[in-house]
């Protein structure tokens, strides 16, 4: 059944209000330090999957060596990156491109793929539905060399719109929903903008990793206070490093995740371990 609200339109809205900038004016300092391991480990060549108006991109291509292709289904949020980083896309280092992952398979040739690819903030739990988020992660699969990493991100069911998933329960039973879907609002300058997200369990988050091929190599916490605060303060975010230390993954604000294509030899390995404990 068909989303009851159209996340492209509101998407446009959320991005032209000014309000995602305003909440999150840079990226949350420890997702990007793990960004910019895994570009140092696996190389420059990266993937922006939701990329938005260029919070991680941008910061990317001023301190990393990466090239980047960015895209995103907000015209908007692509209008936006390609002004903000026009000297970026002049010189190749950045391409944006405005829609989904079959534009981006289109766009570069067979023979080219990434070494790393990222979709964070929750950018999974943005699309709806269960089928489509698992054909997304095949699909940056595919996209990703043999031996090429993600880092992913999503939000914890355990810690997120408690409310907006009671208020739910009528939506799913009715089918106009999946189990552990929500809708809810932001609001800014008399417009309130609905937004759709699916919230995960831990199990649930690292069975779809793994059912679409990926191997999990860490899996951590995106943060544990609210990111909107952890951005903006650095009080928040020394609270956050303490919170990570002691505080059970369980409890976490969001998950995080690095994960990796297996190569040919590894599934080979694989494959003879396998008939070896037959």
């Amino acid at each position: 059944m068909p989303l009851p609200i159209s996340v492209v339109e509101n998407y446009n809205q959320y991005f032209a209000s000014g309000l995602y900038d305003k909440r999150y004016p840079q990226p949350n300092p420890s997702t990007f330090a793990t960004v910019v391991r895994e570009i140092g480990a696996q190389g420059h060549r990266v993937l922006d999957v939701g990329c938005g108006s260029g919070r991680y991109a941008e910061a990317l291509l001023e301190r990393t060596a990466a090239t980047i292709v960015a895209c995103d289904i907000s015209r908007e949020a692509i209008d936006e990156l390609t002004i903000r980083c026009s000297r970026h896309v002049a010189c190749g280092r950045l391409r944006p491109v405005l829609g989904d992952l079959s534009v981006v398979a289109k766009s570069v040739g067979r023979d080219e793929r990434f070494d790393l690819a990222i979709m964070l903030f929750g950018v999974l739990g943005h699309i709806y539905s269960r089928t489509l988020r698992r054909e997304t992660l095949a699909a940056i699969r595919e996209l990703l060399r043999p031996g090429g990493r993600i880092v992913v991100t999503v939000p914890n069911a355990a810690r997120r719109f408690s409310s907006q998933q009671a208020a739910a329960q009528r939506l799913v039973q009715a089918g106009h929903l999946e189990t552990g879907d929500i809708l809810y609002e932001r609001t800014t300058n008399q417009i309130v903008v609905e937004m759709y997200y699916h919230l995960y369990t831990l199990e649930e988050f690292v069975h779809d990793l793994e059912q679409q091929g990926f191997r999990l190599i860490h899996l951590g916490a995106e943060s544990f206070l609210p990111e909107s605060g952890i951005v903006r303060s650095a009080l928040l975010r020394g609270v956050d490093r303490l919170l990570a230390a002691f505080v059970p993954l369980r409890h976490a604000y969001g998950f995080l995740a690095v994960a990796e294509v297996p190569s040919q030899a590894d599934n080979t390995a694989r494959g003879r371990a396998e008939q070896d404990g037959r």
